[in-house]
């Protein structure tokens, strides 16, 4: 799906420190993949607040950008959909643990930022024109 999230820019700072800080306290530690999927993970927590109840779709579409951001394609299709094995015990609770700590931050934005419903509405008054427009061209 080809879709423009204005609001990426509350959650995209987020995301890349969590990726930074991903790559320093773990790149020696544990395999590409399993970085991939904690950031899968803590932008799936991040975006839980704002989207949690919405529609699941447009959640996903909006992890799967933040997630883009750091990785190519590829990966991030990857991150989003498979669970890699882990190649240390503690990796399995840390995955866990890091979408915890999204939940968090992404609870702090939305006090601070105070918009999320009217965000929502927006992005599905959006997604019912788009679909309007998609029928009124097939008819």
């Amino acid at each position: 799906m080809d879709i423009q999230f204005a609001e990426i820019e509350v959650f995209a700072p987020k995301a890349e420190a969590a990726w930074a800080a991903l790559q320093r306290q773990y790149a020696s530690r544990i395999s590409g993949p399993e970085i991939d999927h904690l950031l899968a993970c803590f932008v799936l927590g991040l975006t839980s607040p704002a989207c949690g109840e919405g529609d699941p779709g447009f959640h996903f579409d909006l992890c799967r950008a933040l997630v883009a951001i750091n990785l190519s394609p590829e990966r991030t299709e990857t991150a989003l959909h498979t669970v890699p094995e882990p190649t240390q015990p503690w990796v399995a609770s840390a995955c866990q643990l890091i979408e915890k700590q999204g939940v968090k931050i992404g609870l702090s934005l939305r006090e601070t930022t105070g918009n999320f419903k009217d965000f929502l509405a927006v992005e599905a008054s959006d997604a019912a024109h788009q679909s309007a427009q998609a029928i009124a061209r097939e008819n």
